[in-house]
């Protein structure tokens, strides 16, 4: 027969239209438009970071145009003749119509000296030793372009800048290289054109790397730059990728980056964004999809809602006002009695269940309380419970003992929180240990006592904890000392008169 309860009201008008409301907008959203929205924004930034590989192409054969034009004048090949006059004229020329795109210019020889250059704000570089440099080693070694490898921040204007050397080898008439020249394009330019405008999302940007890992380029944050983040596992991950894409994981949050490499500086182009963003469009048609639902799942709760309340909801706020007293320590607590169905026996079984509790924590608190023994109790972490009042009195402590709760072992007894105690190891070795310790008291005074440790489990044989009895032994050991003391002389009194007997007898013989 057909037994009326909660569990058949709830399931036969809520569980069908729920399932299928929430299976419907479920499947329609991860089916038909959370992937499409993903791979729409994937092709978006590969496309932009694409474009931007394109615009340092662009760039590097601009500045590469503009060095080895520079190279192929003949003031250059005379200033390394000796007449670098007409070189340094060309020079500061060149760097008074390119002051906002260049930093600084020069003309060096084979040994690596400055012959003639300056910067755009017009400090000479002449005379200046660049051996050391790597883009002169290169031009030395017969190289006939030096492409950049790495950024260089500079003065400009009284703030950094960030440039780069290219350099150009120097021919002389007989097709030797004679020299270089090395031009300092500031890298802002190609930065502020081409990495700083694309955004996706509210928190996508774009970013360049170094072959080594270092920040050359950010759209955001711009005290990363010239910063080596090889320590990030994604930053590994993009260094071994030539031209591709990658998921990683950022503060909690799934992001995706788009990667391309420079062919010639090994310089990459990076888009990264929060995949949450990319999604945004997928994820506010399910919202809307998810408020369809809510409303339909709305008409039928209403139709069912006066059973529930009067069933349902306003029984389990009257259990959960009872059990949350119970559980603050209000044992005064009463439960109401107008339950029906399966609420009625629920709520039987909550006063019963806090019956057999209050029986047992009395009897717990009763016996601790009634402890006449110094005790204390410390759970399984070996932090303090419970202290009882002779435990103080026997240390010559007059604080207030719950003030000593959260302490370890340690801490309490001693006053170092790691030391190692008896109550400790017997909470490590599960099992109970007694000792007898010599203890100086907070008044200074030293005891003896014996300590006993038993560990504590619940009904399951799970650790809960040590209980510490600590049984004064010092008027006991302090008598027994003198017990001692009395039988040595007793004895030596006792091997004195055998000694004047033993004399006496011999006398008399």
């Amino acid at each position: 027969m057909f037994r009326k309860s909660i569990s058949s009201v709830l399931i036969a008008t809520v569980a069908l239209a729920v399932i299928l409301a929430v299976a419907a907008i479920v499947t329609y959203v991860s089916r038909s438009t959370y992937g499409l929205a993903l791979d729409q924004q994937k092709q978006a930034m590969t496309q932009m970071t694409n474009a931007c590989q394109r615009g340092l192409d662009v760039y590097m054969d601009g500045v590469r145009s503009m060095v080895g034009t520079l190279a192929a004048r003949r003031s250059m090949q005379e200033a390394l003749a000796g007449d670098a006059v007409r070189a340094e004229a060309d020079l500061k020329q060149y760097l008074a119509a390119n002051s906002k795109t260049i930093w600084g210019a020069l003309l060096f020889n084979t040994e690596g000296l400055v012959v003639a250059g300056s910067t755009s704000s017009g400090e000479s570089l002449a005379g200046q030793n660049r051996s050391e440099r790597a883009y002169v080693k290169a031009i030395q070694g017969g190289q006939a372009l030096y492409m950049p490898k790495d950024l260089l921040q500079v003065e400009l204007g009284g703030s950094k800048a960030l440039t780069f050397p290219i350099a150009q080898a120097v021919k002389g008439p007989e097709g030797k290289i004679i020299g270089g020249v090395c031009l300092f394009p500031l890298w802002e330019e190609y930065t502020k054109a081409f990495i700083d405008p694309p955004r996706f999302g509210d928190r996508g940007y774009g970013f360049m790397l170094a072959a080594d890992g270092t920040i050359i380029g950010h759209a955001v944050d711009r005290s990363l730059l010239l910063k080596n983040l090889t320590e990030h596992e994604f930053i590994r991950q993009a260094l071994e990728i030539k031209n591709g894409d990658l998921f990683y994981d950022w503060k909690g949050e799934q992001k995706y980056m788009v990667v391309s490499t420079d062919p010639d500086t090994g310089w990459k182009v990076c888009m990264s964004a929060y995949v949450t963003e990319l999604t945004a469009t997928a994820t506010n048609q399910r919202n809307v999809l998810l408020g369809i639902g809510a409303a339909a799942v709305l008409v039928l709760v209403g139709a069912i809602m006066f059973a529930i309340s009067r069933l349902v909801v306003r029984p389990l706020r009257e259990i959960e006002g009872f059990t949350a007293a119970i559980a603050k320590g209000d044992f005064k607590a009463v439960l109401a009695t107008h339950f029906k169905f399966e609420m009625k026996s629920l709520a039987g079984n909550i006063r019963t269940m806090v019956a057999e509790l209050k029986q047992k924590l009395g009897f717990a608190q009763g016996v601790l309380d009634g402890f006449v023994l110094p005790c204390a109790v410390f759970d399984k972490d070996n932090k303090a419970t419970f202290i009882n009042s002779h435990m103080m009195d026997a240390l010559d402590r007059t604080d207030d003992p719950q003030a000593q709760y959260g302490k370890t072992s340690g801490g309490f007894f001693y006053g170092e929180e790691s030391r190692e105690t008896l109550t400790l190891k017997a909470l490590r070795e599960k099992r109970r240990l007694d000792s007898e310790v010599e203890y100086t008291t907070a008044r200074n005074v030293a005891k003896v006592f014996n300590v006993t440790s038993t560990p504590i489990n619940d009904l399951d044989g799970n650790l809960l904890g040590v209980l510490a009895v600590w049984f004064e032994l010092t008027e006991i050991r302090a008598q027994q000392k003198k017990i001692e003391a009395q039988n040595q002389k007793i004895a030596e009194a006792a091997t004195a008169a055998n000694t004047v007997s033993d004399q006496v007898a011999s006398a008399s013989e």
